[in-house]
């Protein structure tokens, strides 16, 4: 499996070499740049099937990089340190990256992803550059599948979202459901700056599709649905919904 490493540290570049060696010695590393111009002319020469691209670079960011080819065929891990925004835009269009420092485990699981779903669509490509130009992620979309099909749905939509195991289910306004391979901690982590309640350590709750807290310790939603409150949550969701 050839890649190509972009970041702009030979550090970092070495570190990520050494560790893909240890963790996925069938990713062989064709090609390093440290920069936009120089990882260009690296993927036309190399043609890789996989990306390891760092975000924060000067005189360009990875996305700058995306953003300048429009069209892709091989898969992109994302790494970064600690852009808020840059992880919400990767985040949202269901993509992977790794934060640094990476971690073996996460490298392992990352590429493992990888090699149970490859390549993303036209569709998906359109969608990433989308979020990549949002300001915030008010205005971001989810990326969400069912079957081979892949949605792109405003979190606004998202009326609640119910753990299953390791899945989600999420409920949309219209009576979708879809059923994401993220936990419910990962879509908290997400939706919570956009209003998102956790209510149960099974819900997490829409606020502005909540009608409101009932004395059963239900919250109540405006399409009549009645999802649990923990009692543990309840002053903090009442709290919520009364700012």
């Amino acid at each position: 499996m050839q890649a190509v490493i972009v970041d702009d540290e030979q550090e970092a570049r070495d570190v990520l070499r050494a560790m893909l060696q240890r963790h996925a010695p069938e990713v062989v590393v064709v090609a390093e740049a440290a920069s936009v111009a120089q990882s260009m002319e690296v993927l036309r020469a190399h043609k890789p099937v996989l990306l390891f691209l760092d975000v924060q670079m000067p005189g360009g960011d990875g996305f700058e990089l995306l953003k300048r080819l429009g069209t892709w065929d091989f898969d992109v891990i994302f790494s970064t340190g600690s852009s808020k925004h840059a992880i919400q835009a990767i985040r949202f269009s269901a993509l992977d990256y790794l934060v640094k420092p990476v971690l073996g485990g996460e490298l392992r699981a990352a590429i493992d992803r990888h090699l149970s779903k490859r390549g993303l669509s036209a569709e998906d490509r359109s969608h990433l550059l989308h979020n990549i130009a949002q300001p915030d992620e008010r205005t971001m979309k989810l990326t969400l599948t069912s079957g081979d099909r892949s949605y792109f749905i405003p979190p606004s939509e998202v009326v609640w979202c119910e753990a299953d195991v390791n899945y989600t289910n999420l409920h949309l306004a219209d009576e979708r459901r879809f059923v994401s391979a993220r936990t419910l901690k990962d879509y908290e982590d997400m939706l919570t700056p956009l209003g998102f309640l956790r209510t149960h350590r099974s819900y997490l709750v829409n606020r502005r599709h909540i009608d409101h807290l009932d004395k059963a310790g239900f919250v109540v939603l405006r399409n009549g649905r009645k999802v649990e409150v923990a009692s543990r949550r309840r002053d903090d969701v009442a709290k919520a919904l009364s700012a």
